[in-house]
């Protein structure tokens, strides 16, 4: 069920961040056409691109804690036998965890407030917690990727076995 579950949410996140994407690069595309072929521009173009970017940078951290990913110092951890190289493993993805944890805490705390005053972006008119709920969003799903990867190192096995990456 777990794993179904993931493949869900994986595909979703997938789907978000590809149509995400798309949107900005057609709004950025008309923007760019209307102001250097026709000397017009829509005033909310700059502010649309700006928040999707915002929450592609939010979904995508999830997608790379998804896959084993996010950049680490690992230099300690390489030279350690397998068994305590998986508990440091485990240590250092329970402290991101507990690190998104408090960014979702902290971000639905600002979006909610946010949201209670009312206020709205200057050209677009786009409620501003749009925007800051990227940070509660995307950083729930960061700390759910991290939890299962940081039980999954504390039992004893490498979550992301088949990324791809430089072992002394």
């Amino acid at each position: 069920m777990w794993g179904r579950i993931n493949r869900v949410v994986g595909q979703a996140e997938d789907i978000a961040v590809g149509s995400i994407m798309l949107v900005a690069t057609y709004v950025l595309f008309q923007g760019v056409v209307l102001r250097y072929g026709f000397n017009y521009a829509f005033p909310w173009t700059e502010e649309v691109v700006r928040y999707s970017i915002v929450w592609l940078v939010f979904l995508g951290g999830s997608i790379a804690a998804r896959r084993g990913a996010h950049i680490a110092m690992d230099i300690a951890v390489v030279y350690l036998p397998p068994r305590a190289k998986l508990f440091f493993m485990g240590v250092a993805t329970t402290l991101t965890f507990v690190f998104t944890l408090l960014m979702t805490y902290y971000g639905w705390s600002l979006t909610w407030s946010i949201w209670s005053f009312g206020q709205r972006s200057s050209a677009a008119e786009i409620p501003m917690a749009i925007p800051f709920a990227a940070i509660p969003v995307g950083c729930a799903l960061m700390s759910i990727r991290f939890l299962v990867a940081a039980v999954a190192y504390f039992r004893g096995r490498d979550p992301f076995q088949k990324r791809a990456h430089l072992e002394a």
